[in-house]
């Protein structure tokens, strides 16, 4: 019986979505490509759209150390260069986020070469242009911003400096928030309600 019981609960448990729990539904630093590539569609989880490209930068390569801290060894050069269509890049998530609340972390900064460069970050409901002076490193900051999209929608990095010097794109997170309280005490009635009616069978 007691066996049995386990069982009913581990089913349950399965019947609830996975955004009650809480978890990271995107993480990307960027570190799966190495080395410097310019003019970039293509960047793991993110692509370009509207026909505009971006550059991967890379600690001790081409470009020197631009990546700082918190960024490290790889990030995205917002305005890309020798690649095709317009470098002031605009990069999108692969993933289509399904409609639901969601918490937003990125570091963007600028652009350590000298620029002020803005992008603009769009999620849902958040909607944010961050204008940062070369050396900005934490200004573009943002930590598990609450962003609620109504209806499936993309995450946006789009830049709004033309050029090939641009604000620079690391450690994008996207997570489901862990549970209220509340919801955590239905989810125990429940289980208990189901298991008082399943010994009683």
């Amino acid at each position: 019986m007691r066996r049995s019981f386990w069982i009913l609960t581990v089913v349950i448990l399965c019947c609830f979505p996975a955004s009650l729990y809480g978890g990271v539904v995107l993480w990307e630093i960027f570190d799966e490509t190495t080395g410097d590539y310019q003019g970039a569609t293509l960047v793991d989880a993110f692509h370009t759209i509207n026909n505009t490209n971006v550059d991967i930068v890379y600690n001790g390569g081409l470009f020197g150390n631009l990546c700082q801290p918190p960024e490290a060894h790889t990030c995205v050069d917002m305005d890309g260069g020798a690649g095709p269509g317009n470098p002031q890049g605009q990069l999108q998530s692969s993933m289509l986020f399904p409609a639901g609340n969601y918490l937003l972390s990125f570091d963007l900064i600028g652009s350590q070469r000298g620029s002020t460069a803005a992008t603009t970050v769009a999620f849902g409901n958040y909607n944010q242009t961050f204008t940062l002076t070369s050396y900005d490193d934490t200004s573009g900051i943002v930590t598990k911003q609450l962003v609620t999209l109504d209806s499936p929608g993309y995450l946006q990095f789009l830049s709004d400096t033309p050029g090939n010097i641009g604000n620079l794109l690391d450690n994008v997170v996207v997570e489901t928030p862990t549970p209220e309280p509340s919801s955590l005490i239905l989810l125990g009635s429940g289980v208990l309600l189901a298991a008082r009616r399943f010994r009683r069978r």
